[in-house]
């Protein structure tokens, strides 16, 4: 058994896995778009590029997503991706990445269970929390 997150994104998954990706050290998998699957044919043509079902690797954490129509798609709520870094470093580098025209909820600081932790939604609407392990 495995366990994994699945995030909906509101047409922009392709430009969040592919951030991810570049700014995170992320790995994709899989990215299949509606115009390459069956659903194109009942599809249309404004949504051909959105993406049915899409995987990636950060840092041993596996997400998967996908968009959603418009009148479908809510801003994500109720849980954070928790990602444990290194050292305060990577957490202050990773955070300054994620918060690049998104929200910061909790800027890098020390807590009384982490030498640095952090509280971030992107531009994409994922809730991010990172966490120096160390």
């Amino acid at each position: 058994m495995s366990a994994s997150f699945h995030i909906n994104f509101n047409g922009q998954c392709e430009q969040a896995f592919e951030y991810y990706a570049e700014h995170l050290g992320g790995e994709i998998g899989l990215m299949l778009k509606v115009k390459d699957s069956p659903m194109s044919v009942t599809s249309t043509a404004e949504i051909q590029d959105n993406i049915v079902h899409a995987n990636i690797a950060i840092q041993g954490v596996e997400i998967a997503g996908g968009d959603l129509l418009p009148e479908q798609y809510q801003k994500p709520q109720g849980f954070c991706v928790l990602l444990g870094l290194d050292n305060e470093q990577k957490v202050k580098n990773t955070f300054d990445k994620l918060a690049v025209g998104g929200e910061v909820i909790l800027a890098p600081q020390k807590t009384f269970w982490s030498r640095c932790y952090a509280i971030v939604t992107d531009q994409f609407g994922v809730p991010w929390k990172l966490n120096c392990s160390d």
